[in-house]
C-alpha cells in the first residue's frame, strides 16, 4: 500500500512547474469578464450561496489532535494520523495525502489526556438556521419597543396627572417624559376646579366670621324679709308723787315682728366679649412626595 503512495516532493515540483507554465502562457492575454457576460452566473451564484445569511462573529478553534481513516482502492481502511500532530495546524510541516480521509470525530484536547470538546459537540450545539431566522423575525425592534413604552406612559400620565411616590426621584427621571411641578405642604382637596389653594394649620379669631353673642338674663325672685321689735304698753304717772316729771313705765312687754316685704328681681342684658385661643387642627397624616404634570 505505501509503495503506491505518490511521492510528496514529486507532486509539489510537478504542481509548481504547471503553475509557472500557466502563468507564461495565459496570464499575458489581457481580457476581462463581467457577471452580465456570463449566462446565468448571477442566478447560479444566488442559488449556491445563502445571500441572506450573516454571522455575528467567527470563532477560531485550534485543533490539537485529529484521527481518521484512509480508504484504500480496494476498500481497505487504515487508521491514519497526520505525521505532524500533536503540534497542531500551526505547524510549518505540510499535511499531504492523496487519499480521502474520513474522520470519525475531531478532538480538541485540554491536555494530553483530557478532551475539551469534539467536532460533534459543535455540530450538536449549532442552532438551526431556519429556527434562528424565525426567532429573529419575531424579536421586536428596540426602537419600536421604546416608542410603545412612551405611548403607554403618555396614556397613563397625560398633562394634569398627579404622580405620588415615597421616593424623592422626580417623575421626569422615572418616566422619562413631561414637565412636573412638586406639591409641598398641601392636602389634596377634591373640588370643581384645580390649582386653587387655601386653609391654614391652626384656627384663630381671624379664621372665624365676625359675630357676637346677645344675652338677656334675670335673677330669681329674692329679698323678702321682716324685722323684730320690742313692743310694750305705756303707763303714765303724774308728778307730785315720787317723780319730778311725768314718766312712762313699760308693762306687759314682748317681741313683735314687722310686716314681711322686699321680694324683687334683677335683669341683665348685653353682649359677651370676644375671647378664645388658637389651637392646632391637623389630622393624623403620613407624608409623601407629589407632583402634577404641567407640560
Amino acid at each position: 500500500m505505501l509503495d503506491d503512495k505518490a511521492d510528496k516532493t514529486y507532486v509539489d515540483n510537478k504542481m509548481s512547474s504547471e503553475v509557472t507554465r500557466a502563468d507564461k502562457e495565459y496570464s499575458k492575454k489581457t481580457h476581462t469578464h463581467t457577471i452580465a457576460n456570463i449566462t446565468n452566473l448571477q442566478e447560479t451564484l444566488n442559488r449556491k450561496s445563502d445571500v441572506g445569511h450573516t454571522h455575528d462573529f467567527f470563532a477560531t478553534v485550534g485543533i490539537e489532535n485529529i484521527e481518521g481513516t484512509v480508504e484504500e482502492t480496494g476498500g481497505d481502511v487504515l487508521n491514519w494520523k497526520p505525521p505532524n500532530f500533536p503540534q497542531g495546524l500551526t505547524s510549518e510541516d505540510d499535511i499531504t495525502t492523496m487519499k480521502d480521509i474520513k474522520c470519525r470525530n475531531v478532538f480538541v484536547m485540554e491536555d494530553e489526556n483530557k478532551v475539551k470538546f469534539t467536532a460533534q459537540d459543535l455540530y450538536d450545539n449549532k442552532a438551526d438556521k431556519t429556527y434562528v431566522n424565525d426567532e429573529l423575525d419575531k424579536k421586536a425592534d428596540k426602537t419600536e419597543l421604546q416608542t410603545l413604552k412612551t405611548e403607554i406612559l403618555q396614556t397613563l400620565y397625560p398633562i394634569g396627572s398627579i404622580y405620588t411616590s415615597m421616593n424623592s426621584t422626580r417623575p421626569e427621571v422615572v418616566l422619562g417624559l413631561g414637565t412636573w411641578t412638586q406639591i409641598v405642604d398641601r392636602f389634596l382637596y377634591c373640588a370643581n376646579s384645580s390649582k386653587e389653594t387655601g386653609g391654614s394649620k391652626t384656627i384663630s379669631g381671624e379664621n372665624l366670621p365676625a359675630h357676637s353673642h346677645y344675652i338677656d338674663l334675670s335673677t330669681s325672685q329674692a329679698g323678702w324679709h321682716k324685722h323684730k321689735f320690742w313692743d310694750w304698753h305705756a303707763l303714765k304717772k303724774g308728778k307730785g308723787y315720787d317723780v319730778k316729771d311725768d314718766v312712762q313705765f313699760a308693762i306687759n312687754c314682748y317681741w313683735s315682728d314687722t310686716q314681711g316685704d322686699g321680694n324683687h328681681t334683677h335683669r341683665v342684658s348685653g353682649y359677651t366679649q370676644t375671647t378664645g385661643q388658637s389651637k392646632d387642627y391637623m389630622p393624623p397624616y403620613m407624608t409623601v412626595y407629589a407632583w402634577y404634570r404641567n407640560a
